[in-house]
């Protein structure tokens, strides 16, 4: 299983897109001001840790690929130290070069660092571009609502297998 991050798994998107309506001037520039944001207030979804945990107790390999560069996450990963524990690895848009935007390339290398073809893999992601990207390139697809991008949703359902508003819905 393949996990997009912001938005999908965590609570983030409001203040990449600054939906959030702070004073960002204050901030020296906008990785400091979202490093802060994931060292401090970024939370889970719903249910999103208990579907990890579910998955990791079940012995199904999981690993994040997202455009989020590690470093600027990594207070989120101090503050939850179980991921850690859980996730096979993380991978990011620096380590294949690229953004989901330009290219699907990120999910094929997590794929294959799972051991997997994009066919056995099954992708959770939010965003409409990375869904349409994953889909195009083999993979199966689970949408995730966001708010940030619900206004995408219709369209993001036609291409994905299934639509969820949170993780609860995934372990009925």
């Amino acid at each position: 299983v393949i996990f997009d991050m912001d938005g999908t798994l965590i609570d983030s998107m409001p203040y990449w897109t600054n939906a959030a309506g702070e004073d960002l001037t204050k901030y020296e520039n906008f990785a400091q001001y979202l490093s802060g944001k994931y060292s401090t207030v970024v939370e889970p979804k719903p249910y999103a840790f208990e579907f990890l945990h579910l998955l990791h107790d079940n012995g199904i390999p999981f690993c994040f690929a997202t455009d989020t560069a590690k470093w600027l996450s990594r207070g989120f990963f101090d503050r939850y130290p179980e991921l850690n524990e859980l996730i096979e690895f993380y991978i990011d848009c620096e380590d294949v070069g690229t953004t989901k935007r330009k290219s699907p390339k990120i999910y094929g290398a997590a794929a294959e660092r799972l051991g997997f073809s994009p066919a056995e893999c099954l992708v959770f992601e939010d965003h409409r571009h990375a869904v349409i990207a994953a889909t195009e390139s083999g993979f199966d697809v689970v949408g995730v609502y966001d708010l940030v991008n619900a206004g995408n949703a219709e369209e993001i359902k036609q291409y994905a297998v299934d639509y969820i508003n949170d993780f609860s819905e995934m372990m009925k």
